[in-house]
């Protein structure tokens, strides 16, 4: 497998690229990272601080609590015992003890029992679909700060560039070697620099506090991101689809939304109680025995199991959309994935010369007259955005990356790789 292995130079601001070649793994039919470690432990405690720290993440496992206590609240007996008590006075005295039970003669209990469960199986799949999910806010977060203040370094080396261009341009034309135009054109160039700075600090400012934002509380370094990227391969989409986690939330509110059909149609059936009590008639004793009936005339719950059986179609066509949604997403990251990825292998191919030496030699030309000063601005300019373009390229690279990682919900596996 040929791995990118990805540094960012802060010295130079650009962005030096080496090829490390090793050997192919076994073939696979998933999307997955290299062997061995592919990320610094810290980016991985980073990432777990974060989610155990997460308010939202609180609340998922909160909602987990809840439908784990419905589950045993659904378990137990649907009806309790009824005591009852009689005494009359008449030309005899009553007095009669007496308990009443109800049965659940059509199993009510173990349809509630069932919704119940697919519940807590639909709160445990919504619990990781949240926690992937702000895996996958934080990760990007992290990757658009990196970017933004690689960029931000590369602006200020061209403000540092555009300075010293500035002070030798003035001392050539008080030499006589440039005319005032030239001159002129370089304090431009410089205030264009001073310009282009302050927007690239901006930006790094707004990813910052979008990153501090997910965190909630800032820190003086972020953790890196690492250094090695996988090549696309092929991958199963049915089983990645089979076991993100969303899928199966929605195929558990299908099974809860089914098993409530069942409930509603197992409602429409009477459960009778049976009731036995006991006492004395004047000086005689009194056993009763008793059993009563509820007769469904005036409501027979039918309106109850067609709204049962409409949410159960609703949850059924809502799990396929999220079925159609989830498979075009994991389709277009991994087509995405890969055309960044080439885009980046086409640039490290390239050769990329280093900056400084690009730099040094067109400020020799430049002074030597072989090039004007508007070509020597032009190839600057040129150059330094290329290396822009480098950057933001690579930021589109983890990007895409972390895109696949939420489509097809292995953040766990590549997180792990560090461990």
């Amino acid at each position: 497998m040929r791995l990118l292995h990805i540094v960012g130079s802060a010295l130079a601001g650009c962005l030096m690229v080496t090829v490390v070649q090793a050997a192919d793994p076994a073939a696979g039919k998933t999307l997955s990272s290299p062997p061995g470690k592919t990320m610094s432990s810290t980016l991985t405690a980073f990432v777990l601080a974060v989610l155990e720290d997460n308010p939202k993440l609180h609340a998922a496992r909160s909602a987990v609590d809840a439908a784990q206590a419905h589950t045993r609240s659904a378990g137990k007996p649907l009806y309790n015992p009824e005591l009852e008590l009689d005494a009359e006075t008449a030309e005899s005295d009553t007095a009669s003890l007496g308990v009443t039970q109800a049965i659940d003669w059509a199993d009510k209990r173990g349809a509630r029992r069932g919704i119940a469960a697919f519940e807590t199986e639909a709160a445990r799949a919504e619990f990781e679909t949240t926690r992937q999910q702000l895996t996958a806010e934080l990760l990007t977060a992290l990757g658009r700060y990196h970017s933004a203040d690689a960029l931000d370094r590369l602006a200020q080396q061209r403000v540092d560039l555009m300075q010293r261009f500035l002070a030798l341009a003035e001392k050539r034309r008080q030499a006589g070697d440039l005319n005032q135009v030239e001159l002129d054109l370089a304090r431009l160039a410089h205030t264009q620099s001073l310009l282009q700075q302050a927007q690239a600090s901006a930006e790094r400012t707004d990813a910052e506090q979008a990153l501090v934002a997910v965190t909630g509380a800032a820190r003086q370094a972020w953790p890196t991101l690492p250094e090695r990227l996988p090549e696309p391969a092929s991958f199963d989409a049915q089983k990645l689809l089979d076991g993100l986690p969303e899928l199966q939330a929605q195929r558990a509110r299908v099974a809860a939304a089914q098993s409530t059909v069942t409930l509603r149609q197992r409602e429409r059936r009477p459960d009778p109680s049976l009731g036995l009590r006991g006492g004395r008639e004047g000086s005689e004793g009194l056993v009763g025995l008793s059993l009563s009936i509820p007769l469904y005339i005036r409501n027979d719950f039918r309106a109850e199991t067609q709204a049962a059986n409409a949410q159960l179609i609703e949850a059924q066509q809502t799990g396929q959309d999220a079925y159609r949604r989830a498979q075009a997403r994991l389709t277009s990251a991994a087509a995405r994935y890969r055309v960044t990825h080439n885009a980046w292998a086409a640039w490290e191919h390239s050769g990329q010369p280093s900056l400084s030496s690009q730099l040094t030699l067109l400020e020799r030309l430049w002074q030597a007259g072989e090039l004007s000063t508007a070509d020597y601005l032009l190839q600057l300019n040129q150059t330094l955005e290329t290396r822009a373009s480098a950057l933001e390229l690579r930021g589109q690279l983890w990007r895409s990356w972390f895109d696949w990682l939420a489509a097809s919900g292995r953040f766990d596996g590549w997180l792990n790789d560090s461990l």
